[in-house]
């Protein structure tokens, strides 16, 4: 897999370089913005100052990350709305925000295509943590334990991914829980330590630490094992398919940001991601690397979008 990522990058990189060598560098001292729905210490957060770092040594002008969690993205997206389209601010796409506009009566685009795409960061592995005080050490046991408490067990959400693969779950496994919203995942983070939530489906990155002191137990892996957690299975494992979830990071533009200007960033993005210190910063993290076009990208947000209109309708979740 991560061969096959790696391949991709470079010629993605290849193919990018004859196109407008300047728009990305070219833009003078002025600094670049990656905007963030997500608070600090989050796994977006992370991966996006890894990348950040490494661009703003590259194109030798600042690379600066703004968090602005909360409100399903919103905030973070009218901050790039309100920035001129030319390049200088760009948002740190989740694929949760596909469904933003499904869900969310204040989004200030009613598609998230709407936005212009620049490339794919990364993919994400997320796990199933529970707190250690509950009787649990397997997913079949943790399956069975929330049927028996029916809408005892709390979980927490810091962005609508975690949300969906929740609800996901709990409908495979035909199991009830309450749901308990986050700005983002590093503020649910404590409340699942200390036992005020029992479980949580998240991101490898920020839990790891906590898994690895004792802290919390993970139980699964998605969509896919990960030598980073020797011996724990994927939850695919036990009958719960996973591969149609969407759940990656990657870069987009205001609408109307001249082609050109996205043509550099999208070759910048994929040089930094081809550099073997970055992708081994990201992969220590739990990041698989993806890389690509604005068009993948693209493709991306609309196949997210697809999934997200069908999740909706098959949960009769209202519009907020």
């Amino acid at each position: 897999m991560h061969k096959r990522q790696f391949l991709f990058a470079a010629l993605a990189v290849a193919a990018l370089g004859t196109l407008a060598q300047g728009p990305a560098r070219a833009q003078g001292g002025q600094p670049l913005k990656i905007v963030l729905a997500t608070p600090a210490g989050g796994a977006s957060d992370i991966a996006a100052r890894l990348l950040a770092q490494n661009m703003a040594k590259s194109l030798g002008r600042q690379v600066l990350v703004e968090n602005k969690p909360g409100g399903n993205g919103v905030p973070a997206m009218q901050a790039v709305l309100s920035a001129p389209a030319d390049g200088h601010t760009l948002l740190w796409a989740q694929s949760s925000m596909a469904g933003t506009p499904l869900l969310v009566k204040s989004a200030p685009v009613k598609s998230f295509a709407e936005f212009t795409p620049v490339a794919p960061v990364i993919n994400l592995v997320y796990g199933l943590y529970v707190n250690p005080r509950l009787p649990v050490n397997t997913v079949a046991e943790f399956g069975a334990h929330l049927k028996a408490n029916p809408e005892r067990l709390s979980y927490g959400t810091g962005v609508l991914s975690e949300y969906m693969v929740t609800m996901h779950y709990l409908q495979a496994a035909g199991a009830k829980a309450l749901r308990v919203p986050y700005k983002g995942g590093s503020q649910l983070m404590p409340d699942l330590i200390s036992g005020e939530l029992q479980f949580n489906f998240g991101p490898l990155a920020p839990a790891l630490p906590h898994v690895k002191s004792g802290k919390l137990r993970l139980l699964a892996t998605l969509p896919e094992r990960t030598d980073l957690a020797p011996g724990v299975p994927a939850l695919a494992e036990s009958g719960i398919a996973t591969d149609t979830l969407p759940i990656w990071n990657g870069l987009v533009a205001a609408p109307g940001t001249p082609k050109d200007v996205v043509a550099g960033l999208s070759q910048e993005v994929n040089r930094a991601l081809a550099d073997p210190a970055l992708r081994a910063a990201l992969e220590a993290q739990g990041f698989r690397v993806s890389g690509g076009t604005p068009q993948q990208m693209g493709a991306a947000i609309e196949s997210a979008t697809a999934v997200w209109r069908q999740f909706i309708r098959d949960h009769s979740i209202p519009q907020e």
